[in-house]
């Protein structure tokens, strides 16, 4: 029964590797359709506090840095609350904590409290990274918030919108699975929709993140068997293009071998990512470190992670 609840689920949040329904959180609201220009509610030295963060993001692979660059770039916006980047920085930095970091407490550690905190910081991330759309894209404000159609809103976005529009969709899936089916049910269109644009508009973001998506996506739907030689060709192409970005794989093996009953390419993934040595990137240090630990948690669980054959 648990692992039917999850495929329901995961259908609509297939951008990360997975996480369960802890039944917590509370309404999502951003103020994008309130005041997005407000006053400043600090005094502190913008550009200081920014490369404050940006000096501690570096070292996010130490929890205490990441939460350190959090808090830098809060400090900055209460000074500068219209800076619409910084607060597509703090999307990417509550994803990584809730996704990265607090993901391995939860689901490796059992600890209940990390997932309640992983919830909190998806919900943060799609909060800033909504936040930001609507204050650089005016035209997408005035859409959201007069209720027109999402897809009329996002009309109204151009190649710059990608990165906030990324962590809005990635955050905001796992902020719905993690609170519930009906919230999964809501945001589904939503988030397919910013996915395909962002396909459109710039495919190799993130690591080619919109065929990653569209690789899980279409694990799940048409529900609830799926199109696996379709997601194959959209994991494929994300591994081809990004092979150092390792989540690929690991959400390659957990969507759609285990689903395919593929024991052996469950298990050459998530070696091949077990055995990859972290300094050939760098710059996704951290978030490959944490990848590694899924990919070994995962394989320990084999015999119930692989669905058997039909």
């Amino acid at each position: 029964m648990r692992r039917m609840v999850f495929n329901i689920a995961v259908a609509a949040a297939v951008v990360g590797s997975g996480a369960l329904l802890v039944g917590c959180g509370t309404a999502r609201q951003s103020g994008v359709c309130g005041d997005v220009n407000p006053a400043p509610t600090g005094s502190g030295d913008v550009e200081a506090l920014e490369k404050e963060g940006d000096a501690a993001w570096a070292e996010r692979g130490d929890k205490a840095k990441a939460e350190a660059a959090i808090k830098a770039w809060q400090e900055a916006l209460k000074a500068s609350p219209s800076r619409h980047d910084l607060r597509t920085k703090l999307a990417r930095a509550h994803y990584y904590l809730a996704d990265s970091v607090l993901w391995i407490d939860y689901r490796i550690g059992g600890n209940r409290a990390a997932g309640d905190q992983m919830a909190k910081h998806y919900k943060e991330a799609a909060n800033e990274a909504e936040m930001a759309l609507g204050q650089k894209y005016p035209g997408f404000r005035s859409k959201y918030c007069a209720r027109q159609p999402f897809q009329t809103a996002l009309e109204q976005l151009d190649k710059d919108a990608v990165p906030a529009m990324y962590w809005y969709a990635a955050s905001l899936s796992r902020y719905a699975l993690m609170t519930s089916l009906v919230e999964v049910l809501n945001q589904t269109d939503r988030i397919k929709a910013m996915m395909d644009l962002i396909q459109r508009l710039d495919p190799s973001f993130w690591y080619w993140a919109a065929d990653r998506y569209q690789g899980g996506f279409y694990t799940k739907i048409p529900f609830p068997s799926g199109d696996l030689p379709r997601s194959t060709r959209h994991f494929d192409k994300a591994v081809q293009n990004a092979p150092n970005y390792l989540a690929t794989k690991v959400i390659f093996a957990e969507m759609n071998a285990a689903k395919a009953g593929d024991k052996a390419l469950f298990e050459r993934l998530l070696n091949e990512v077990l055995s990859f040595d972290l300094e050939t990137a760098p710059e996704i240090k951290p978030e490959n470190a944490a990848e590694q630990k899924k990919a070994k948690f995962y394989l320990d669980d084999i015999e119930n992670m692989v669905e058997d054959p039909e």
